[in-house]
């Protein structure tokens, strides 16, 4: 397994970042910083537990701050060439610090990517106005921000693909909160980890293909899975009407091949 890995912070007790992992070879990878290194404080109370903080003061110990980040990948694909992968994990608090994160990160855009990562953002399609007021109440018993759902509006108004929307059959162990219409990824059973395709990008979410598989207790979220095809001839469909010809995509049918990203010949 080949792997890059983006160190965000690294306290005395572990390091943090952005990693991508792949069974291909990894061409090239760049790691960009996504917000100033002075936004954030990190709190550190006794026993290692830490509480991080946007433009806080606090008499409590301080460590550096955390160095927001996306990291980059290319990965050489065999028979489909190179996939860009952008990996991400925004503040887990401020709305207001995601967007800034989030615009940072597509003013550094430099083509067709997917974007994968712990958001930490609501998409409000995704929950009723009943269930929308129950999270609004607990997050405000455990002192939570309010809720809000600006990043996940601003993505899908610059056009990103949701592979929420090619959900299959869902692992039975990860339950959905009545009320919405969607697997939780997190332990408040809100949706907040995402896999998302930039606009007019060859990546195609295979229908049926994405679900939310349970971490078992191996992390505080669950693990997001979707498969992708890729389409290279992206022209509209009257300049392929015109005589254009598509590329065939398919799926491997190879004996021990595992689904992922591939073109046919």
């Amino acid at each position: 397994m080949r792997y890059v890995f983006a160190e965000s912070w690294a306290p005395e007790y572990g390091t943090y970042g952005n990693a991508v992992l792949s069974r291909w070879p990894i061409k090239r990878w760049k790691a960009l910083r996504v917000a100033d290194q002075s936004d954030f404080s990190i709190i550190v109370f006794p026993g290692g537990s830490f509480l991080l903080l946007s433009r806080a003061v606090s008499r409590l110990t301080r460590v550096p701050s955390q160095k927001w980040n996306v990291l980059r990948a290319t990965i050489e694909v065999p028979r489909a060439g190179e996939v860009n992968f952008h990996c991400t994990h925004l503040d887990h608090l401020d709305e207001s610090w995601r967007m800034k994160q989030v615009d940072a990160m597509l003013r550094s855009v430099d083509g067709p990517h997917i974007l994968a990562g712990g958001l930490n953002a609501l998409d409000g399609t995704d929950y009723s106005a009943d269930r929308w007021a129950d999270i609004v109440k607990y997050y405000e018993e455990i002192g939570k921000p309010t809720p809000k759902v600006e990043v996940m509006k601003y993505l899908k108004g610059k056009q990103y693909v949701d592979a929420k929307d090619f959900a299959g059959e869902c692992e039975a162990v990860v339950v959905v909160a009545k009320g919405q219409d969607v697997q939780g990824t997190c332990k408040y059973g809100t949706r907040v980890d995402y896999i998302l395709a930039s606009p007019s990008s060859p990546y195609k979410f295979v229908p049926g293909s994405y679900t939310v598989v349970s971490s078992k207790g191996t992390s505080d979220h669950h693990i997001v899975r979707v498969d992708v095809t890729i389409v290279p001839d992206t022209r509209d469909a009257d300049e392929q009407a015109a005589g254009g010809r598509k590329q065939r995509v398919v799926k491997m049918s190879k004996k021990g091949s595992r689904k992922g990203i591939w073109a046919a010949k």
